[in-house]
């Protein structure tokens, strides 16, 4: 079984919908992402049959996030306001996600994305880190670089 180390991870976010992004799109220092997908179910038990609910596939949808360390300084950071990553007349752009780094027969998770949250943390104790969450908008691609 191949073994997929986290650190090789790369999340790249930006465009329009539907763009091809490069590694001027990563989000930088990140530390950690999550993607969910979810499949709807609709319920199609009928009266005078079984006691047993029937179900059938309904709308799928995904969601995520990343986490990253800020750094002002870098034009990925630097650039990102709150909830306003694109502008206004490209509200929707683009998620790449890379699990296993992003070279040539690596896995690609792909899809148009809206931005839904933006945060800034800090501590006293600690270094400056952020996180953004997105809500897919059309269907999730698995493929291959």
């Amino acid at each position: 079984m191949a073994t997929i180390r986290g650190h090789e991870g790369i999340l790249r976010l930006g465009g329009g919908s539907g763009s091809t992004l490069d590694a001027s799109n990563n989000v930088l220092n990140l530390t950690s992402y999550t993607l969910d997908t979810t499949q709807d179910t609709i319920e199609t038990t009928a009266m005078g049959g079984t006691r047993s609910r029937t179900f059938t596939k309904g709308l799928m949808t995904y969601t995520g996030s990343a986490d990253f360390q800020y750094d002002g300084t870098t034009p990925q950071d630097g650039a990102i306001t709150p909830l306003n990553i694109f502008t206004d007349s490209n509200n929707v752009g683009t998620v790449e996600l890379f699990p296993e780094a992003a070279d040539s027969g690596d896995i690609k998770i792909s899809g148009d994305v809206i931005v839904t949250g933006y945060s800034l943390t800090a501590a006293v104790d600690g270094i400056v880190t952020g996180s953004l969450t997105f809500q897919g908008t059309g269907a999730v691609t698995y493929g291959t670089v």
